[in-house]
């Protein structure tokens, strides 16, 4: 597009599940990702199919430093609360924080 008001948020989860190589888009898409949306589609961060190690090491190739949006990341029957404790005990793990 060339503007820079064109911007993505970047949802993980979304682009894995439709078979996409989010690793490859994330380095494509580079500075345009203003915004990444972590979740695992009714499982905690880290059990679903999203290898978030990889999202680590893509995001900092790209030089990411922004912010991470944990969402739909609880698995049925458990607690809101407890699976966003364990959410985000696992992405401070990743991401050193």
């Amino acid at each position: 597009m060339g503007s820079k008001a064109v911007q993505v948020y970047y949802d993980v989860c979304n682009s894995t599940d439709r078979g996409y190589d989010i690793f490859k888009e994330i380095r494509q898409l580079g500075k345009r990702i203003c915004e990444f949306h972590a979740k695992e589609n009714g499982r905690l961060l880290g059990q679903g199919n999203v290898d978030f190690k990889k999202v680590r090491s893509a995001m900092d190739d790209i030089g990411y430093s922004g912010w991470i949006q944990i969402e739909g990341a609880v698995p049925s029957g458990k607690p809101m609360l407890e699976s966003y404790e364990a959410n985000l005990a696992f992405m401070r793990k990743i991401f050193d924080v």
